[in-house]
């Protein structure tokens, strides 16, 4: 005991996982070298700590630890993992195996590897996160932005259904500029570019169905005052072209200019000029079209037109300048119009909406980047839609729609009376009924559901009386406060075959709030044709007290729309009749050519 280190007496017991004191001359325990035995410590278990020697003396701790005792290098020697006996050789937590135990070599190494992995893994993920990130801004910056509208004051937003969803409107517009494009498209290098190709895309509340509704380009319309990055664009004197609302400071303007035609606020927009159909046709392996016929459509370089289209019958893919060519061309169907060139462009987009919804390269993680990466570069959107996580959202919302209930349609229109070989104007009450259908998130089409499940129909809106706009004379009187509103309105009116017989101030010169129409006495019928044409509401109607009063007379308010707005009247349930109304599901050919 004189040469013993008292803390080299206390063994952890490794069946007990607890310290017990052990005398220095007490036996190996289990598993020992040595078969030395000593006198047992009571209640003690057998130490597994160094052995003693052939006596069972022990060598002092200060001995062993400076290697004096000979004896004590020599089992060194022989037995290299023996542990350290006592506290030392438990913080090693070998438990009597030693420091050499092969055993543990291994689990130390693995440990360390493990540990080394882990890091690894965790630095490449963070690395990949920043590269994921910094793409993602690189894209954003180079996406160009605009704001959405250009004043649309006194049109009221989408109302959200029961559940608190509110459906989405988003105007889709092709732009014809060929700005760096020299006269490649046989046409003068356009600065800013006309709205060629403009669809007004509804999606309900719900996502269930969605609404494709294209407004040609020569549809005459009222185009507000637009304030675009603080220069004003005057309203139009008249009824103009809907393309050259685009003219008006891009965008901002053409979207204003549907929102007085649907009567509620647009959300989105999206647009696209004739590289980024290349491109983005290129970026989606292309579009398969089925072609009725052979197409040649030569340039006609003395008479304009023509995109130099050349197809076979039958099922083609197109892509890059050949879908460019096909969506540009009017001559190569029905009759040479934009109204035949609209419905092949309708069987473009149906086609492409179905390859984009089946097709798993494309909705993937990596085909979506991959249309992304292009879409930036070919689209101009409103700074709601500037990032390309926005872009991607929204796709993920189209795609919740099905086939069979995303419609495509034309807006009604008729032949616009001043010129009837060129223009066109929407069709009363057709084209209002269509808009008030989008605006109350009514669906053109009828979902599955089982008649019992099916809500009550509303009522239809009623179509004014049939009267001959010939028959009805009017004088219009302005009272708006706006300079010159009066012969807008007689020009419209004029253009719809009624006879405008005077235009001026309102009779006692003041400024009105609200507008009206006095009629002669039982001329009732022709009243609510005329509040039809002009988007007045039945209410706006008063029957004059006098009997020699012949003439109708318009006063404009300050509520006087922009352009015939919708109709206030419950919305129909049904599409307007004779309507062209396709469905994505179906696989459906270009026009044939007029012979």
């Amino acid at each position: 005991m004189d040469d013993a280190d008292v803390a080299d007496m206390w063994v952890m017991n490794p069946d007990t996982g607890s310290f017990e004191l052990r005398a220095p001359g007490s036996a190996a325990g289990a598993g020992a070298a040595t078969g030395a035995t000593g006198a047992d410590v009571p209640g003690a278990a057998r130490p597994r700590g160094r052995a003693g020697d052939a006596e069972g003396r022990r060598p002092s701790a200060v001995a062993a630890a400076s290697g004096r005792d000979d004896d004590s290098r020599t089992r060194r020697g022989e037995r290299a993992d023996a542990a350290p006996a006592g506290r030392a050789g438990a913080r090693n937590g070998t438990s009597g195996k030693g420091r050499g135990d092969a055993a543990n070599r291994p689990k130390s190494k693995v440990k360390k590897r493990l540990k080394w992995i882990a890091i690894s893994v965790v630095g490449l993920l963070v690395v990949l996160a920043g590269s994921a990130y910094g793409y993602l801004k690189y894209l954003d910056s180079k996406i160009t932005t605009t704001a959405r509208n250009a004043g649309s004051e006194g049109v009221p937003k989408a109302e959200e259904d029961e559940f608190g969803r509110k459906p989405l409107n988003i105007v889709l517009i092709g732009n014809d500029s060929r700005k760096g494009l020299g006269k490649q498209y046989g046409a003068a290098e356009h600065t800013e570019g006309l709205a060629d190709v403009t669809i007004l895309m509804h999606v309900s509340a719900d996502r269930s169905n969605a609404t494709l509704v294209s407004i040609p380009r020569d549809t005459m319309v009222q185009i507000p005052k637009c304030v675009v990055d603080g220069k004003t664009y005057p309203p139009s004197k008249g009824p103009q072209s809907f393309n050259e609302s685009l003219t008006n400071g891009g965008p901002p303007c053409t979207v204003s200019t549907v929102d007085r035609m649907l009567g509620v606020q647009v959300d989105h927009y999206i647009m696209i000029d004739f590289t980024g159909v290349k491109k983005m046709t290129d970026a989606v392996d292309g579009v398969d079209m089925c072609i009725s016929e052979p197409i040649n459509d030569p340039v006609l370089p003395n008479q304009g037109g023509g995109t130099d289209l050349k197809l076979d019958a039958g099922n083609q893919n197109l892509s890059g300048e050949t879908a460019l060519k096909f969506l540009r061309a009017r001559h190569a169907f029905g009759d040479g119009s934009d109204l035949a060139r609209i419905k092949a462009q309708k069987a473009f987009l149906m086609s492409l909406t179905r390859k984009l919804k089946s097709s798993a390269s494309l909705t993937n993680v990596e085909g979506m980047f991959r249309i992304a990466n292009i879409a930036v570069e070919s689209l101009t959107v409103d700074n709601g839609l500037g990032g390309v996580n926005k872009l991607i959202s929204l796709g993920n919302q189209l795609k919740k729609v099905p086939e069979k209930r995303m419609a495509f349609t034309t807006l009604p229109i008729e032949e616009y009376p001043p010129m009837a070989k060129s223009k066109v104007q929407p069709k009363q009450p057709e084209a209002n009924n269509l808009m008030a259908m989008l605006r109350t998130d009514t669906p053109l089409t009828k979902d599955d559901k089982p008649a019992a499940e099916q809500p009550p129909p509303a009522a239809t809106t009623p179509e004014p009386p049939k009267i001959d706009p010939a028959t009805v004379k009017v004088d219009v009187r302005n009272g708006s406060g706006v300079s010159k509103r009066a012969n807008e309105i007689t020009a419209d009116l004029v253009g719809r075959k009624f006879v405008a017989v005077s235009a001026g101030n309102a009779r006692d010169g003041k400024t009105h709030a609200t507008s009206t129409i006095t009629y002669p006495k039982g001329r009732l019928d022709a009243a609510k044709a005329l509040a039809a044409a002009t988007g007045l509401a039945d209410g706006a109607l008063i029957e004059s007290t006098s009997t020699t009063v012949t003439r109708f007379e318009l006063l404009i308010g300050k509520d006087y729309p922009a352009t015939a707005p919708p109709n206030t009247a419950t919305a129909p349930t049904d599409p307007p009749k004779n309507i062209d109304l396709e469905t994505a599901d179906k696989n459906v050919c270009a026009p044939k050519k007029s012979r």
